[in-house]
Order: C-alpha cells, then sequence, then structure tokens
C-alpha cells in the first residue's frame, strides 16, 4: 500500500474562531485525495474564510481548499429567521462559547453564538445585517486612515448587498 502523501500549499490562511482552535492546538484533517495540491489552504469556513475562498477561487488557475469544523448549513432551522434562538444556542450550528459570569447577570455566565457551519456567524445571525454606522467610518478615516471612509467604502457595502426594496444609500 503506498503511503499517503499530505496536500501541499505555498500559502495557509486562518481565519475566524478557527484562528482560536488552531492557536489552542486542535488541529482538523481533511482527505482531499494523494498528492493533492492546492495554492491556498483557507482553515474556517466562517464568513471570511468563505469571502476569502470565493475572491481567491475567481481565478482559475488557483486552487483552493476550505476546511470547516462544522456543517455544511443545510437545515432549515438555519434559513429560518424566526428560528435564529435555537440555532444560536445550539451546538450543532454554534460553538456557543461561555462568558465569564457577569455580576449586572446575578452570576449568571452569557453564552456567545459563534457559527459553526460554513458561512460562520452570518449563517445563523436570522439574516440580520447593518453596515455600522457612517460617522464610525469617517472618525477612523480623520484618524489618518486613508480608504476607511464611509464614502470611500459604501461602494463595497454595496457590491456584498443584495436588497428587494431598492438601492440602499
Amino acid at each position: 500500500m503506498k503511503p499517503r502523501q499530505p496536500a501541499t500549499t505555498r500559502r495557509a490562511v486562518v481565519t475566524g474562531a478557527a484562528a482560536a482552535t488552531v492557536a489552542a492546538g486542535v488541529t482538523a484533517c481533511a482527505a482531499p485525495g494523494d498528492g493533492e495540491t492546492y495554492d491556498f489552504i483557507i482553515v474556517g469556513g466562517g464568513t471570511s474564510g468563505c469571502v476569502l475562498a470565493n475572491r481567491l477561487s475567481a481565478d482559475a488557475n488557483v486552487r483552493v481548499l476550505l476546511l470547516e469544523a462544522g456543517g455544511a448549513g443545510l437545515s432549515p432551522l438555519i434559513h429560518v429567521p424566526a428560528a435564529v434562538g435555537r440555532v444560536m444556542s445550539n451546538p450543532d450550528f454554534s460553538w456557543v462559547y461561555p462568558a465569564e459570569p457577569d455580576a449586572s447577570r446575578n452570576g449568571r455566565p452569557d453564552r456567545y453564538p459563534s457559527g459553526k457551519v460554513l458561512g460562520g456567524g452570518s449563517s445563523i445571525n436570522g439574516m440580520f445585517f447593518t453596515r455600522g454606522q457612517r460617522a464610525d467610518f469617517d472618525d477612523w478615516a480623520a484618524l489618518g486612515n486613508a480608504g476607511w471612509s464611509y464614502a470611500d467604502l459604501l461602494p463595497y457595502f454595496k457590491r456584498s448587498e443584495n436588497s428587494e426594496i431598492g438601492d440602499a444609500k
């Protein structure tokens, strides 16, 4: 029997919650096939990992492997906004990280959802979206961060949005 050769890559990218998982020493394994070669291996199929994989794979000459610890996100619960409470607290869909006990909550710890499915937090957020406040972006630009004003970023926001009620300003 021929020994299995590991997949090789020139670059690896770790995103989102996967970065904490890798830092904690947890590794994920995939079986892409003997001798498979990738230009990029993205660890973490959350929001940023999926966007990055999509952008990189737009080049037909680039091979991208996207690794996700959770499922594919095909459950009907993920696609029904009213089920957001069930999804965010369900360990099948969320890492449900515990926080420290909070005195303002009578010593009870909160739980913080973090998507454990392809698409990450954007898959379990009940289809809610907000851009952020114009003033925050403009303040960043005023502090010397060229290209971070609301006006500079607006074309990118619009590029990632799709609304049935018309063009957002």
